[in-house]
């Protein structure tokens, strides 16, 4: 998987582009925005603002000031790091956020119903994976 990198994040930190996105997606979606939406009142193109929540588009600092404001959140939410390393398994955390990252990636492309039919087989994925489980469990 490909990322750029932000050089300019908190405390030194290098904030990818990739993980900036992700917030303003998570962020947008908090505030009952959709990207036309938010696109019209950041006066950008809906292209634009899908590519900086896909992290293929630099996000300089007055216009992530402009969505911090928009959606209503201080602009240290948007430069956080998502995955701090702190563990053995720092790897394996690494690559289950980039793969939720581009998970979230693509269903950002979607109409709001079709994300919300992915939630429905999600949740359905979910518990037939219960119910084999309550199958394998013996009777006491």
């Amino acid at each position: 998987m490909h990322y750029n990198y932000c050089s300019k994040g908190l405390g030194e930190e290098i904030v990818k582009y990739r993980e900036i996105g992700y917030r303003i997606i998570i962020a947008r979606e908090e505030a009952g925005l959709n990207q036309k939406e938010l696109a019209e009142r950041l006066k950008i193109s809906q292209a634009t603002l899908s590519n900086y929540e896909k992290g293929k588009r630099r996000v300089y600092l007055p216009q992530l000031q402009n969505i911090a404001d928009a959606v209503g959140r201080p602009i240290d939410y948007f430069l956080q790091p998502i995955d701090p390393v702190t563990s053995e398994s720092a790897s394996s955390s690494h690559n289950e956020v980039a793969e939720l990252l581009q998970i979230m990636s693509e269903l950002s492309d979607l109409p709001r119903e079709d994300r919300k039919s992915v939630v429905d087989y999600i949740r359905w994925l979910k518990s037939k994976g219960k119910e084999n489980y309550r199958d394998r469990i013996p009777d006491e």
